[in-house]
């Protein structure tokens, strides 16, 4: 009963990521929320995929101190992920998506915290020497999501996280349920630590 007030109060703090365009559950929006509150001072926190914000919202809501690098081409492109380019076209293909992004963050406060990557993440991965925070929910491919892991994931500090969007344990066809059951768990450095519905969270030991 507890935990269920504790997780009514929390959402109570991030509510406002609701009318934020996006793919995000109420347990995924609390996970990236509480895994960003866990962090310590000046965190580097990376996401690659950021949409219009819905996301990002919820994390930096969650951080006290630090930044949001919030990696996305804004352009609605899903890389090699063909089965989720039709939606992006759908919701994104007649938005300036960095001006709704950018303007989501700012009505909601918490563009302070948030630094924008226009662009794709093989374009940034140099920026960063240590992350504390990864989240990868950007081209959702075998390819794409083992690019993405490959990248970052190494740059991650002991004790930081990891977190993937669309984890679902009877979809190895999907970028996110690939790298974990194949490259995440086999390697020793990380651990899980919670599924909260489709997002993964692990802990680098």
């Amino acid at each position: 009963m507890f935990k269920k007030f504790f997780e009514k109060s929390t959402l109570k703090k991030i509510d406002a990521y609701r009318n934020i365009d996006g793919w995000l559950s109420e347990q995924e929006a609390l996970g990236l929320y509480q895994t960003a509150a866990k962090l310590g001072s000046n965190a580097v926190v990376v996401e690659i995929g950021s949409w219009m914000g819905k996301s990002t919202y919820c994390i930096a809501k969650g951080l006290s101190s630090g930044k949001v690098f919030a990696i996305d081409p804004f352009n609605a492109d899903a890389g090699h992920d063909d089965s989720s380019q039709e939606d992006y076209n759908n919701k994104g293909a007649d938005k300036d998506l960095l001006v709704a992004f950018k303007k989501n963050m700012e009505q909601r406060g918490v563009a302070q915290k948030i630094v924008p990557k226009k662009g794709y993440s093989q374009d940034f991965h140099t920026a960063f020497d240590t992350i504390d925070f990864l989240f990868i929910d950007g081209d959702h491919s075998v390819e794409g999501c083992k690019l993405d892991f490959k990248l970052y994931a190494h740059k991650v500090v002991k004790g930081g996280y990891i977190a993937f969007h669309d984890f679902y344990e009877d979809r190895d066809e999907l970028g996110p349920t690939h790298v974990v059951k194949n490259i995440v768990l086999a390697n020793s450095d990380f651990q899980f630590i919670k599924l909260y519905d489709s997002l993964w969270v692990g802990r680098r030991m």
